[in-house]
């Protein structure tokens, strides 16, 4: 018989893994037990003794103990137990107050103090005070009544059994002993949970950091191999668009360089977005003309959007003419090319219209207000919240097409990094609307001299010695081969202590160096070759041309011993901006050498 109650008791433990429901649970079985134990006991004291009411009333209340017991032990919500078994300690008490002659209140004061433990450990601090009342008001009548007016109650007929009195006193200070004992172990093993808990937190949060780390590693290496074949596509490509081509070949190739160009994009966009969610984006505070940045970038777009047939509308208050503020333009026009691309992207037929105005502002600084706005597919209210937090949800496969590009999500942080938000107006098949202000404080210079090629002199790049170090053979030959077609002949090398080996052993005006090399790396070569200043050697120019991101123009350009960088695939445009600028510096050194 007691198997089968232990198996029914560890049941309903094993129904609830908390560790204070549990120890509830353990407190309310113990008080029950307890008590059909007692009332069991003291029935046999009564039948041993004089027959009378006491006797009647014991075997009632053991009953009552034996109903919470088959509560407790049934399919019945537990509380339900609780409820009944406080309330039969309740009644036990004011039939103690009621019928019993005593002259002290202990056995009263200890089911007083079982009922608050019991009430306030197993069902909460609002029934706890309810039981704890019902139970303290007779006893404080009693005492009140019987201590200081002096008024007997008329129904106390039956005397103390101090046999049964003794055994009472007894086991009611075990078991509040054991209520206390029981919940306070509790408390100590929750607290030791609790602190295993933390101790976990911390260990997923720096697991989470490493995760991080990791995934960050991880996009910059797939970024470094992604860029490394491309840089052969687009190099390949943009030789044989600047080459004598079949006329069947034109289309062909230029698909080709635009599907290389949107395959960099992408790879760019995502890089970004990583950075960008790690915090590693920093704004960089330089004058420049806020009208010319607006247009040039509005400028790329107007092909794009004739091909489409599209009507493109650029209108910039005239207030901003000859402006020059300080602030991130290279950020700005980010902005700028992921709102606009995206409007052309999503509209098929319409208009695409760019709108900036200068809308407040003072002696020292400025307000920008830009509007883009498309006659495009529109984006629905549950979408819109998506796009500065594009995990946010799951979006059904069917509504890919209707997903808004990464780089609404780019330009939204991108503002955020300016004290801005992304306001958007739009709904779905009706167009978009993107909305932001910039505040810009005002440059004391008010033009800006932007150097172009057609500026530059002619100057020859064939006079420039240069080497280009490159772990990768068509790298290689992309480079020389651009060059090539500029008159500049090249040497090679295949790691980094190549190069430091050949300049041991030549004077080279330019180095193009790629940073992650087998052998020695760029860094460490780049250092070696610039120290060569002590033995007598004149330091060569390095330029890093990189495809790795994680090395890009912020990590590279902090290195001391770079002096420039280039990411690849390079634009040879831009290649030859830096070799022109360059070939100035040397002519100038040498005159100035000569007049000397």
């Amino acid at each position: 018989m007691t198997n089968y109650y232990i198996h029914f008791y560890r049941k309903i433990l094993a129904k609830d893994e908390g560790v204070l429901n549990r120890t509830r649970l353990r407190i309310l079985f113990a008080c029950i037990i307890t008590f059909m134990a007692l009332t069991a006991i003291l029935t046999v004291t009564y039948l041993m003794g004089t027959h009378n009411l006491l006797l009647y009333r014991i075997v009632l209340f053991f009953l009552l103990f034996s109903t919470a017991l088959y509560l407790f032990l049934s399919n019945k919500p537990w509380r339900f137990a609780a409820h009944f078994f406080l309330a039969s300690i309740t009644l036990l008490i004011w039939s103690n107050v009621l019928l019993v002659h005593q002259s002290l209140y202990v056995i009263n004061i200890q089911y007083c103090l079982l009922v608050i433990a019991a009430g306030y450990y197993i069902l909460g601090s609002r029934d706890g005070l309810r039981y704890s009342i019902a139970a303290i008001l007779p006893v404080l009548a009693d005492i009140t009544m019987n201590d200081f007016f002096k008024i007997a109650i008329p129904s106390r007929l039956i005397n103390v059994n101090y046999t049964a009195y003794g055994i009472t006193l007894s086991i009611n200070f075990l078991l509040i002993l054991y209520i206390h004992s029981l919940f306070f172990k509790s408390l100590t093993k929750f607290k030791k949970r609790e602190a295993l808990f933390i101790k976990s937190m911390e260990q997923a949060v720096i697991n989470s950091k490493e995760q991080a780390l990791a995934k960050t590693n991880f996009l910059n290496t797939m970024s470094h191999e992604i860029r490394t074949p491309l840089n052969s596509i687009v190099g390949m490509s943009n030789l044989l668009q600047g080459g004598n081509m079949l006329k069947e070949q034109e289309e062909d190739i230029r698909i080709l360089n635009f599907s290389a160009q949107n395959l960099m994009a992408t790879v760019n966009d995502i890089i970004d977005f990583n950075n960008l969610d790690n915090g590693k984006v920093l704004l960089h505070n330089q004058p420049f003309n806020l009208f010319k940045t607006v247009s040039n970038v509005c400028g790329t777009f107007k092909e794009e959007a004739a091909q489409k047939a599209l009507r493109f509308d650029c209108v910039i208050d005239e207030k901003l003419t000859g402006i020059v503020v300080n602030g991130d333009e290279l950020r700005l026009s980010q902005i700028l090319f992921h709102l606009i691309g995206n409007a052309l992207k999503f509209t098929v037929e319409g208009f695409v219209s760019v709108n900036v105005d200068n809308t407040s502002g003072d002696q020292q600084t400025i307000v920008v207000d830009f509007q883009i706005a498309d006659s495009g597919i529109g984006i629905s209210e549950a979408k819109q919240q998506q796009i500065l937090d594009p995990f946010k949800n799951k979006l059904p496969r069917t509504q890919r097409q209707y997903q808004t590009a990464l780089g609404l999500t780019i330009a939204g942080q991108l503002l955020n990094l300016h004290s801005s938000e992304l306001k958007i107006i739009s709904s779905e098949g009706n167009g978009s609307s993107f909305h932001f202000a910039i505040l810009y404080s005002l440059a004391k210079m008010q033009h800006i001299h932007i150097p172009t090629m057609a500026a530059l002199p002619n100057t020859r790049l064939s006079n420039l010695r240069v080497l280009c170090v490159d772990d990768e053979k068509l790298n290689l030959l992309v480079i020389k081969k651009t060059l090539a077609k500029w008159d500049v002949k090249t040497d090679e090398a295949v790691n980094g202590k190549l190069a430091v080996d050949m300049c041991m052993s030549k004077q080279y005006d330019v180095i193009l160096m790629d940073i992650n090399m087998p052998v020695m790396d760029g860094f460490e070569a780049s250092k070696i070759i610039k120290g060569m200043k002590k033995l007598g050697f004149n330091p060569p120019t390095i330029i890093a041309l990189t495809a790795s991101v994680g090395a890009a123009k912020e990590e590279v350009m902090k290195f001391s011993c770079i002096d420039d960088c280039v990411l690849k695939p390079f634009k040879p445009e831009e290649l030859k901006q830096k070799l022109h600028n360059l070939c100035l510096d040397y002519s100038g050194k040498h005159e100035r050498s000569q007049l000397g």
